[in-house]
């Protein structure tokens, strides 16, 4: 285990180093909530620790080198939505919050669509326009944004986190929970626009801000999905 962790360490130091920090945060809100025996918030950020993990644990257990910027993106998001946003609520705090949060995302996800649907193309295993791999990585990304919407309403209703505040440029919207569940959906339509058009300009013009480089890297760290064929 120990070996596994300066393993990691060394081979991505700024995510490791990052994600350690952060979860020395939770270790210190942890301790706080112990002493003032908050039982809830304490079970909420065991629950937060596990999920900051998770994109590093898929990565490993799958056996595919996330992007840097996209696993750091996948650690800051989790905490800044679920810690900070949620448990602090943040996002009554700053009207802002919910905006970028879900923006961001609709961009990240976006971005992981297009890499599923690109290692297929590029394998040979689905046949694929541009227009095709763009079309589906808008929709992945929607698709979980609508999953992050029912888990917000679950939450509320069960826990009463307080995830859909119905509120926007620091004054109450009209409707409520709806119309912020329509804003973030329409905040995550905008990011999953932009990783749309870059995933179409990268495959049709080998351009894009944000695609070239990330493939490259994504290539460079996982090889075994670009390795050409034998003809029989």
């Amino acid at each position: 285990m120990i070996n596994a962790l300066k393993k990691e360490i060394k081979k991505y130091p700024k995510r490791s180093v990052l994600t350690l920090i952060l979860l020395f945060t939770l270790l210190a809100a942890f301790v706080v909530a112990l002493f003032q025996h908050a039982w809830v918030y304490m079970l909420y950020i065991v629950i937060i620790s596990v999920v900051i993990c998770l994109p590093v644990a898929a990565g490993k257990f799958y056996k595919i080198d996330i992007p840097l910027p996209l696993s750091i993106f996948a650690v800051v998001y989790i905490y800044a939505a679920l810690f900070l946003g949620s448990l602090n609520n943040y996002y009554a705090k700053f009207w802002w919050w919910d905006v970028v949060l879900h923006t961001s995302s609709g961009l990240a996800f976006g971005i992981i669509g297009f890499f599923i649907l690109y290692v297929l193309y590029r394998t040979k295993k689905i046949r694929a326009s541009p227009k095709m791999v763009a079309m589906f990585s808008f929709t992945f990304a929607l698709a979980i944004g609508t999953l992050w919407e029912i888990f917000e309403f679950t939450a509320d209703s069960i826990f009463g986190m307080g995830m859909q505040v119905g509120n926007f440029f620091g004054t109450s919207m009209l409707g409520g929970n709806l119309a912020d569940t329509m804003k973030d959906l329409i905040n995550d339509s905008i990011g999953a626009l932009f990783s749309a058009a870059m995933s179409y300009l990268y495959l049709k013009r080998d351009s894009g801000i944000v695609f070239k480089p990330m493939v490259k890297e994504f290539k460079k760290d996982n090889p075994r999905f670009f390795k050409k064929r034998k003809s029989k």
